[in-house]
């Protein structure tokens, strides 16, 4: 394995980013949305897994909500680079970020075809956010 670092997502990642996003959809054979992974809008935060010479083999992003309820989002691995903890590297320096910024909750949608995901997310503390829904959420802090 090459080595890699987990970093703030930059302008210049927005394409490899986008490409990325578009390959794991393909993979799972779910419709491909080119703004979902587009990159770093205003309220949101995104990092990348930077491997190599420059190349972007994962990204994941958050989001504000309201009322201390955040958003993780676009979380996404090139197939070779899965297995080795950089999934949890990503969600756990998403986590922390957001707790950080004031987040009370962090949610996300995780469809059902994504089994890694999902026992990642609920390895790292999130439950399911809604009965029977793909909801899941992780409480980071409590109001005082």
């Amino acid at each position: 394995m090459t080595s890699y670092w987990v970093r703030p997502a930059r302008v210049g990642d927005r394409k490899a980013v986008t490409e990325l996003a578009r390959r794991v959809r393909r993979e799972f054979h779910l419709g491909v949305r080119g703004a979902e992974a587009a990159g770093a809008a205003a309220g949101e935060m995104m990092w990348v897994v930077e491997a190599g010479r420059g190349q972007i083999v994962g990204c994941c992003g958050v989001r504000e909500g309201e009322n201390g309820a955040w958003e993780l989002e676009a979380l996404f691995l090139a197939p070779d680079w899965r297995g080795f903890g950089l999934g949890r590297s990503l969600v756990e320096q998403a986590m922390r970020s957001a707790q950080g910024a004031g987040a009370l909750v962090l949610t996300c949608d995780v469809p059902p075809e994504f089994a890694e995901a999902n026992a990642l997310l609920r390895g790292l503390g999130f439950t399911d956010g809604a009965p029977g829904g793909r909801r899941l959420a992780c409480v980071l802090g409590r109001l005082s």
